[in-house]
């Protein structure tokens, strides 16, 4: 990826906030005014409506392009939420049970140690799939999805299922699309049934792997020049042995600007779509998973996602985010009240979404220029920050409202 320096001058930013949400305008162009944003876009849903749907600054300042309405970054793991929501949509319809056994719907799969780990221990990170011992090319996923399949069913775990949790950050959806081929009646892969299922049918222009007459869309990704990488890997301190083998996994899948790893359809890492598209699929899922009279999701598949599965330090980079089926989940406390859970995902770089079944909030935040240093990750934060403050103005809430992305941090806030 190519690096690109920022250079503060006057805001490009299109777009528009409904009455109420101005803030969120003001905070979104300081940020591109001040150099802490070079190019992005930040969308909201609220009680089922856009009330938020602005871009602005650089998509590649050497090349004159600036950020559009259409513009469809990759926003990497961020995808996990939509691929975590399919099994949910699956369950729902009766063809995958969290409590079964894997190996009832992939038999393959029940080898090696696997055997008795079911689909809630593999998609709430517990099942030690995190990599493979033998790498591989993500192109095959694409080129042979059964030979791939074939690879990933003789793995063994990298520890005792479910005794720890460990991020899995590319081959969290290789295992889920392969059960879902299995499951689905049409025999579609986890993307087409997201495109033709879900994405489809409420106009959401996400893709699981980006189609090819959709590139010109698609910015390439640029690293922001601020982060201390060697810094940064320091501070991610998992278990030496495991984090080697998921580094070593794949050979190609940093290349996210060469197209040809961009159509790989990787529930993963590789969706691209309008950030407003983003907003509308968690806003739905916000507001009881039902728009304009069709439903998305069930009501309890939502509040499943509501569940804390996993949270503390995670054992393959030393995370500490929280997670539930298969999304990432945050929390909220309105001054001593008890928290409140939203589910959605970040994804690298700084790229995040969120549905808040709450306050029936869908949010979304995406760049092309990716900041590596998360801990201090503050383009999303704080936009995300001044939206609260605007919802709660409208509803009149005088509370004081913190929020939290770990557990520790959490619990720290209800016990002080």
């Amino acid at each position: 990826m190519a690096d690109e320096t920022k250079t503060p001058e006057q805001a490009h930013v299109d777009g528009f906030v409904r009455d109420g949400f101005e803030k969120v305008r003001d905070a979104f162009r300081a940020s591109l005014e001040d150099g802490s944003d070079i190019g992005s876009s930040v969308a909201v849903y609220y009680e089922g409506e856009l009330v938020v749907n602005l871009w602005g600054g650089w998509i590649e300042k050497e090349a004159g392009l600036k950020w559009r309405e259409d513009t469809m970054p990759c926003v990497y793991s961020s995808t996990k939420s939509p691929s975590a929501l399919v099994i949910a949509h699956l369950v729902d319809r009766g063809l995958l049970d969290y409590n079964e056994k894997i190996s009832k719907y992939w038999p393959e799969f029940g080898q090696n140690g696997k055997e008795d780990i079911t689909l809630e221990t593999y998609i709430t990170n517990k099942a030690g799939l995190s990599g493979n011992d033998e790498p591989l090319s993500i192109r095959l996923m694409l080129d042979d999805p059964k030979k791939f399949g074939e690879l990933l069913a003789k793995q063994k775990p990298l520890w005792e299922p479910g005794t720890k949790h460990g991020y899995h950050p590319m081959t969290f959806a290789l295992y889920l699309d392969q059960i879902v081929r299995r499951v689905d009646p049409e025999g579609r892969s986890l993307a087409q049934y997201f495109q033709e299922e879900m994405a489809g049918p409420f106009d959401i222009e996400f893709y699981i792997g980006l189609p090819k007459e959709l590139y010109y869309r698609a910015p390439r990704s640029f690293m922001l020049p601020n982060a201390d990488i060697l810094e940064m890997m320091k501070k991610m301190q998992g278990d030496p042995e495991i984090t080697k083998v998921v580094n070593e996994t794949f050979t190609d899948v940093l290349t996210m600007n060469n197209p040809y790893i961009r159509e790989v359809p990787v529930g993963s890492a590789f969706g691209h779509g309008t950030t407003a598209s983003l907003a509308k699929f968690h806003g739905i899922l916000a507001n009881g998973g039902v728009h304009n009279g069709k439903r998305l999701l069930s009501e309890e598949a939502i509040q499943r996602q509501l569940e804390l599965k996993s949270y503390g330090k995670e054992v393959v980079y030393g995370m500490e985010y929280m997670f539930s089926l298969g999304t990432m989940v945050v929390a909220s406390m309105d001054d001593t009240q008890p928290p409140v859970f939203s589910f959605g995902h970040g994804g690298f770089g700084g790229q995040m979404v969120i549905a808040d079944p709450t306050h029936k909030v869908g949010f979304a935040y995406a760049s092309n220029h990716l900041n590596l240093d998360i801990e201090n990750e503050r383009r999303w934060k704080n936009l995300y920050d001044v939206v609260y403050e605007c919802v709660y103005k409208i509803k009149n809430i005088t509370a004081k409202r913190s929020f939290f992305q770990t557990y520790a941090k959490m619990k720290a806030a209800q016990d002080a």
